[in-house]
């Protein structure tokens, strides 16, 4: 019996060894060594079969518009999300920090998600609505007519949204202050997930069908193969439904496949920066670099902090020559940082792990 209890005791101590941090893990401190020796060990090896031989250039500016945004900034300084009372609250509020390093939440920002800044205004969902603008702590409802709008996606010009219907699936645009709404394209399909460049909306429905809709001249071309990703010189990148990087020529709806096993991915100098998909491993926290001859790993979160548990990179952002990344471990763990293009760390803006 008690062997018994010796052997049940040692699985216990195995199965628990690489959850999540305890609350009194001092993340901030960043092992420089450690990560030095990683970078020059394990960089040099193709881990994944990819596509090497890319460079992929300037992005459009709808990428930097719908693409996940860590922190938002302007003149006054940089604005992201932190916990407001500790972990245990279960939710983020909206931080401003000034160029001092001074740190306020926003007044009124409370169950509010940003979803871009333009023009010093965020755009985002507050509560019940579904879109709303908010400037100096005050909230303006965007709707369109009576309709339930959902699934927005933003232009220079254009907010885009989709209303759905059991006939399908009415693509709708209005402007930045609700002004010239319009009816833009109807397809008879449910759409899932959709993308604009130019007149052109490609579009990933259910059942696996895709498509590209002119919205000039009111053609809806299906497509073989395809879906709804970020548009980057004649190309447009995105995650199939297999976890592959592909890319599709804009002229000729051509596919090429880039990379396998990709989960969320970035552009940033001629380089594509990927998040390997790994259904919750190890992998979840690591970062590669793809391009210009390269398929090379430059983050692992494992390698930069002391303890070794579960981590998740939840988002890559580039912008203003900048790589932000920001990685996660459940509820107990949130951190933010700023990286060069090797993966060292250059900054670490945000980091919470206890109450």
């Amino acid at each position: 019996m008690k062997k018994f209890i010796l052997i049940l005791c040692m699985i216990t101590l195995v199965g628990c060894g690489n959850v999540v941090p305890p609350a009194d893990m001092n993340v901030s401190e960043i092992e420089s060594e450690t990560v030095t020796e990683m970078q020059s060990e394990e960089t040099v090896a193709e881990i994944f079969p990819a596509v090497t031989d890319i460079e992929t250039g300037e992005p459009d500016s709808t990428y930097f518009l719908n693409h996940k945004n860590i922190l938002f900034s302007d003149d006054s300084g940089r604005y992201y999300y932190s916990h407001k009372n500790g972990r245990d609250d279960g939710y983020y509020v909206l931080l401003h920090e000034d160029k001092d390093k001074k740190c306020s939440f926003v007044e009124n920002a409370d169950d509010f998600s940003a979803y871009i800044y333009k023009e010093n205004v965020f755009y985002g969902s507050y509560r019940n609505s579904k879109l709303c603008s908010f400037k100096d702590g005050k909230y303006t409802e965007l709707k369109y007519e009576e309709k339930d709008i959902s699934d927005f996606y933003f232009t220079d010009e254009f907010i885009y949204c989709l209303c759905r219907n059991d006939a399908g699936t009415e693509f709708l645009r209005m402007r930045y202050d609700g002004s010239d709404p319009e009816s833009v394209a109807f397809i008879n399909l449910n759409v899932s997930k959709y993308a604009v460049h130019g007149n052109n909306i490609f579009y990933e429905a259910d059942y696996m069908k895709y498509g590209v809709y002119d919205t000039e001249t009111n053609t809806d071309t299906s497509l073989d193969e395809g879906g709804a990703g970020s548009f980057c010189g004649d190309y447009m990148y995105y995650i199939s439904t297999e976890h592959h990087l592909c890319r599709m020529n804009l002229n000729d709806h051509s596919v090429e496949k880039l990379c396998e096993n990709v989960r969320l991915f970035a552009f940033y100098d001629g380089y594509i920066l990927y998040q390997p998909y790994s259904d919750g491993t190890t992998a979840d926290g690591q970062i590669y670099r793809l391009g210009k001859g390269e398929n090379v790993k430059i983050l692992d979160a494992d390698q930069i902090f002391k303890n070794s548990y579960y981590y998740d990179v939840s988002a890559i952002q580039t912008k203003d020559e900048h790589i932000y990344v920001e990685i996660n471990s459940g509820p107990y763990f949130s951190y933010i940082a700023e990286i060069d293009i090797d993966g060292n760390i250059v900054e670490t803006i945000y980091s919470h792990t206890s109450v």
